[in-house]
């Protein structure tokens, strides 16, 4: 196979340093070595993720600038190193590198690291499902252990992981789903299938009043002390999965004070409480666990590939956004205006 030459440059979305929008320029930026086991992948769709803005505010300090952002996207595979055999030129394909590195014309990309699309799946429902239906199936099924009659709470419902959460969730009989979300949201949500949507601000009470017994499972994006609120509304045996720590971030830069005091937050974590309370807490990063059980992942992608094409799934995109406009679009996720995935598109 022909290698892609080192020299190369592409372009790019580019973060070099932390801080605000200012930081992220296009540019160009040289293509990395097509090592043996890697593909290249002519890039047409990226995903737009929270990751992106918190490498971008400084929040995942082991992610060094100056780097190309951008977990997800698809396109079509251009070159293939010497000990790749599952892939070949021109297959369809999504990726996903929780480091970033993929928001550029071309990227170099781990074979592992991509997953082949079926004819029968559009590239803008692809690139919606790793980061998005992936955090969803796991939450939901694999460590929420959700069975039939179960009643969920999903926090920040409207998200791309709440609409992929209340999807899965809705595959399983008798779910009662239940969620937070601004008020100009609340119509979209129910016919998403959301059975009760709540307000931010009063959601406590709120939940409280739709099911006073309490929550089967919660999925929590906010973090921080959210924690401890999410914790008093499971009932005994209910299930509290962390995905996130959105109230961190809310604008152009990070709430370093908050962010700070994340450890000190969460002890509110006792294991007394855990064990009196019958209730368990657990914690999710989607990156880590591809790294460390890449198997697990690609066994899951394929399920939500048959899910896709069975129509119990179908990805909810906001908008579709120039690749250039990549500051619109993390401004789309940070206010919290999106209903669903923002992607960035290649012309």
């Amino acid at each position: 196979m022909n290698n892609v030459k080192q020299t190369e440059q592409v372009k790019s979305i580019v973060l070099e340093g932390y801080g605000g929008y200012d930081k992220i320029k296009i540019r160009c930026w040289p293509l990395e070595f097509l090592g043996s086991t890697s593909v290249c992948v002519k890039v047409q769709l990226c995903g737009v993720n929270f990751s992106d803005i918190y490498t971008r505010q400084g929040f995942l300090r082991q992610l060094k600038t100056p780097r190309v952002l951008g977990a997800e996207c698809y396109g079509t595979i251009e070159t293939i190193g010497n000990e790749v055999n599952n892939f070949q030129y021109g297959d369809r394909v999504v990726c996903y590198v929780w480091t970033g590195g993929l928001f550029g014309e071309k990227v170099i990309v781990p074979a592992n690291n991509c997953f082949l699309v079926p004819e029968s799946v559009s590239g803008q429902d692809a690139v919606a499902l790793p980061a998005n239906y992936l955090t969803a199936y796991l939450s939901i099924f694999t460590m929420g252990n959700i069975q039939p009659g179960d009643t969920v709470l999903i926090h920040s419902i409207a998200g791309g992981v709440g609409c992929a959460a209340t999807q899965l969730a809705n595959t399983v009989k008798d779910t009662v789903v239940v969620g937070t979300a601004s008020a100009s949201k609340h119509k979209q949500l129910k016919e998403n299938g959301v059975s009760h949507v709540l307000h931010h601000e009063n959601y406590e009470t709120l939940a409280k009043n739709v099911s006073p017994e309490g929550y089967d499972l919660i999925i929590d994006s906010i973090g921080g002390p959210n924690i401890e609120i999410s914790q008093t509304l499971l009932k005994p045996c209910g299930r509290l999965v962390i995905i996130g720590g959105s109230c961190y971030i809310n604008g152009e830069t990070l709430k370093i004070v908050r962010s700070l005091s994340m450890k000190w937050q969460t002890k509110n974590l006792v294991p007394q409480t855990m064990i009196e309370k019958n209730i368990t807490v657990c914690g999710l990063h989607l990156g880590m666990l591809f790294d460390s059980n890449p198997k697990k992942i690609h066994y899951i992608m394929e399920e939500l590939l048959k899910m896709l094409k069975n129509n119990l799934i179908k990805p909810t995109i906001h908008e579709i956004l120039p690749f250039d406009n990549v500051i619109g679009a993390q401004t789309i996720l940070a206010e919290r205006m999106n209903f669903g995935k923002v992607l960035l598109k290649f012309n």
